[in-house]
Order: structure tokens, then C-alpha cells, then sequence
């Protein structure tokens, strides 16, 4: 056996240290352990759990999300509002750094920002956010869930998860708040890290719970006392900072007025994309049977999973573009997003494929309670979400320019989803609501989103797309077309 020298022994240390330590790596774990998730405990409920109790818990996962998009941004708002006050710097110099082009009413007092008045602000935001999300938890999550709830064996278990979630929830969005001070004291390794631990303990223990058949309540039960305990650890840290509001902070209207603006065009931008494709499954499970709309559910969260992993080859590449942009060197810009476009549709095409293909023989091999929904929903979806993919991303080219409009655009396009919508539903019924996203995708977001974007690239959208969507696109349609095909002549 080769014995490790003293000296590779601290080189190993030394790197191991350094991963431990790196914002970037802890990130990523904290990101591949959340993904495991899907790989891990996703197949246990789908096996153990009856139809009607998968749906739940899965309405259950889309209405915690949408209470967290309650945010709002505010999270990494107040992380950079906070590094801009340890740094000294004033609400000039913040103005000056916030995206966009914003009027924003004139400053009476100048100097260096207070930590105590920012974080003062930062509390009342954050109770005022609390107060809306439990009144639309209370209001409009229960009433998506009556029908859902109403189909288990034991109604009851629905409701006491339901109660459990609503309190988990708003720890979600406390918790934003405690990650946004340490974010602003450059803690991001330790949250990231913390986020990672108490991410595999999630699984893990809810993964043993589902195995040992403990239910619906067991498993909810399971993640909501390790988000209690993320909370927790959390506002410790924060505690050791030394940092906090003294009696005589209040709410800074100055500081509100300043980040207001890019905060709800963030919120809108949020809620009227990715907000109504995930509420779409909280509509579908007033329509559907259980069976059909966890299925749908299933799909809607295979998909998403894989178009937020194909993301990474084109938003890794935006730190280059934007000091391209800074630099003036928009020639050379077209390149590195051509490239990260082109790889991020890829790999977004082969995820969708796969799962299209794969994922209902997996379910027939594992036993699962749920089945995939059939060839047209799952390919509508895909095809949707690759139009989307196309247009997020020529929105982010475009956002380079730092004139900001994606509330805009993604407020058009939920409007649009929305009218589609009701106007496809009684045509081809559930599949309306892929069908009503591919259609606003294509109807307005692409090709405005392109416009802008070859634009303020000063290129041609031909050339743009020949170098980026035409392949991935053209692989897509065509693998789509021969596995129908195969389904329905083979």
C-alpha cells in the first residue's frame, strides 16, 4: 500500500478545506443533494403511497414553492443592501448598482447606510410577506386542496398535513431573510453547506419514514421538523454576527423605495411564468381524478427538474457576457452565448427525450401507484418547455443591457397562457395547459424575447438561431415524431 507523505497529506487537507470553505462547491451540493431528492425519495412514494395520497403530497410541494415565491426577491435584495453597509457605502452608490433603469423619488438623507435600519427594514418587509402568504395559504390553498383531500381514505391526515405545511412554509420565507444577512456578511459557504446537511437529512429520514409505511402526515411531518431545524441553526448564525436592530430602528421608507421597484417586477416576472406553470397543477386536480392529475403533477416536475439542470451551461457563461458588455466588446459576446445557448438546449433536449421515453417504463418497473401521463401531454410539455428555455434565455442576453423588462414580457405571456387556456379546454381538455404554454411561448415571449435580444447584440436572428435552437430543436421534434410513430404503428 502506497503511504500518503506528510506533504500530499496537507496538500489534501489544503483542498479539502478549500472545498469546504468554497460558496460555488457548497452551492452545487446543496443543488445535486436537492436534485437526489427527486432521484431518491421521489420513487418511494410513488411505491408506497396511494394515488390520492401522492397527489397531495405533491400539491402539497407546489403550494410550498408558490408560498416561497412570495419572496418577492427581497432575499438577495437585502443581501446586497447589507453588503453595501458593511462596505460603508450609502443609499447613492446602492442606487447607482440596482438593474434597471427606474425613476426613483429623490434622497433626503445622504451618508453611509445603518446595518440597524436596514435590518429593521428587513423585518418589517418580511412580517408584512408572512401576513399575505398565510392569508393565500389559508384562502386559496385550501380551497385547491378540498377536492384532493376529499379523495383519501382518511380525509383527516390531509388536512393536519395541511396545517403542517402552512407553518413549515412560513419558515421558508424566514429563513430567506436569515440567508440574506449571512449572504451580505459573505457566509455563503456556511449556508449553502448548512442548506446541503439538512437537505440529505430531509431525504434520508423521510426516505426511512416512507419505507417503514408511515404515510402522508409521517412524511410531511419528516421535512417540516428539518425546516424548523434549518430556521434554527440559521438565525444562530446570524445571532454570532453581532448583528441586529436596536430599539430605536424602524422601517426605513428611503431603503423600501429604493429596492421596491426591481422587487415587484422580479415578483410579477416570478409568479406570471413559472408561477402559473407550477399553479397549473393545483387547477388540474379540481378536473382530473387523482390518478390523471398526479400523473400530470409527475411530468410537470420531471420536466422542470430537467430544464433547471440544462440551465448551467448557458448561466455559467453570464459573468463572461456581462464583463463582455461592460468592456464593449459586444462582437464578442455573440459567441460565448451562442455556445452556452446551443449546449443548454442540448442538454435540455436529451433530458426531455429521456424522460418521455423512459420515465413510464421506470414507473412499470418500480411498481409505482401513479402512472406517466400518455405520449401527447408529455411531449406538449417538452416542446413548451424548450420554447420557454429559448426565450429565458434571450430575455437574459437582452437583460445584459441592464434595462430590464422580463416582468413585462412574462406578464404578456401569462396572460396569454391564462386566455389560451380557457379557450383550448373545452377543444382537447386537459391537455389545454401544455397546449396554452407552448402557445404563448411561441406566441409572444420567443420571438419579442429574440428581437430584443439580436438587437442589442447587433446580429441577424436567423444566423443567431442557426448557431443556438435550430439543431436542438429540429432533434427534438424529429426523436418526438419517431417515438410516436413507434407507439402508434410499432
Amino acid at each position: 500500500m502506497t503511504q500518503v507523505i506528510p506533504a500530499q497529506e496537507g496538500r489534501l487537507v489544503g483542498l479539502a478545506r478549500k472545498a469546504w470553505s468554497s460558496g460555488t462547491l457548497m452551492t452545487w451540493a446543496s443543488l445535486m443533494i436537492r436534485m437526489g431528492g427527486l432521484a431518491v425519495l421521489l420513487p418511494l412514494v410513488l411505491t408506497r403511497l396511494p394515488a390520492a395520497e401522492v397527489l397531495v403530497w405533491q400539491l402539497l410541494s407546489t403550494i410550498t414553492m408558490l408560498i416561497s415565491w412570495t419572496d418577492f426577491g427581497f432575499s438577495p435584495t437585502f443581501a446586497r443592501i447589507i453588503a453595501f453597509a458593511r462596505g460603508g457605502g450609502g443609499l447613492h452608490d446602492l442606487r447607482a448598482a440596482m438593474p434597471g433603469k427606474v425613476a426613483l423619488p429623490a434622497i433626503e438623507h445622504s451618508g453611509p447606510l445603518r446595518m440597524g435600519a436596514v435590518l429593521a427594514t428587513q423585518r418589517t418587509v418580511y412580517l408584512r410577506l408572512i401576513g399575505v402568504a398565510m392569508l393565500l395559504a389559508v384562502v386559496a390553498g385550501t380551497a385547491a386542496l378540498a377536492k384532493p383531500v376529499a379523495g383519501l381514505a382518511h380525509a383527516p391526515d390531509g388536512w393536519i398535513a395541511w396545517v403542517i405545511t402552512i407553518a413549515s412554509s412560513q419558515l421558508v420565507l424566514l429563513n430567506g431573510a436569515n440567508v440574506s444577512v449571512l449572504t451580505g456578511f459573505d457566509r455563503i459557504a456556511t449556508t449553502r453547506r448548512l442548506e446541503a446537511m439538512i437537505g440529505a437529512l430531509q431525504i434520508g429520514s423521510a426516505s426511512i419514514v416512507t419505507l417503514a409505511d408511515g404515510g402522508l402526515v409521517a412524511i410531511i411531518a419528516c421535512y417540516s421538523f428539518w425546516q424548523l431545524a434549518l430556521y434554527v441553526l440559521n438565525r444562530r448564525n446570524v445571532t454570532r454576527l453581532g448583528v441586529k436592530a436596536s430599539a430605536d430602528d424602524g422601517f426605513d421608507r428611503e431603503i423600501f423605495a429604493t429596492i421596491w421597484p426591481a422587487a415587484w417586477r422580479s415578483g410579477v416576472g416570478i409568479l406570471m411564468s413559472t408561477g402559473i406553470i407550477q399553479a397549473s397543477g393545483l387547477v388540474y386536480a379540481q378536473v382530473a381524478t387523482a390518478g390523471d392529475a398526479a400523473a400530470y403533477l409527475l411530468a410537470l416536475r420531471l420536466m422542470t427538474t430537467v430544464s433547471q439542470i440544462s440551465q448551467a451551461p448557458f448561466y455559467s457563461k453570464l459573468p463572461t457576457m456581462a464583463r463582455l458588455r461592460g468592456e464593449r466588446k459586444i462582437a464578442e459576446i455573440v459567441p460565448v452565448a451562442a455556445r452556452g445557448m446551443a449546449l443548454a438546449l442540448g442538454a435540455f433536449v436529451v433530458g426531455a427525450v429521456g424522460v418521455t421515453i423512459a420515465a413510464p417504463i421506470l414507473l412499470k418497473l418500480i411498481g409505482s401507484n401513479v402512472h406517466f401521463p400518455g405520449f401527447a401531454m408529455s411531449a406538449l410539455l417538452a416542446l413548451a418547455f424548450f420554447v420557454e428555455r429559448y426565450g429565458a434565455m434571450h430575455v437574459q442576453i437582452y437583460s445584459l443591457t441592464n434595462h430590464i423588462i422580463w416582468h413585462v414580457i412574462n406578464g404578456v405571456t401569462g396572460v396569454l397562457m391564462v386566455l389560451l387556456f380557457f379557450v383550448l379546454w373545452p377543444l382537447i381538455g386537459p391537455l389545454a395547459m401544455p397546449a396554452a404554454m407552448l402557445g404563448a411561448y411561441l406566441g409572444f415571449c420567443s420571438w419579442y424575447a429574440r428581437s430584443l435580444s439580436v438587437k442589442s447584440l447587433e446580429t441577424h436572428g436567423w444566423a443567431m438561431d442557426r448557431r443556438t435552437a435550430l439543431l436542438p430543436g429540429l432533434a427534438l421534434i424529429l426523436t418526438l415524431a419517431i417515438y410516436w410513430a413507434w407507439l402508434s404503428f410499432g
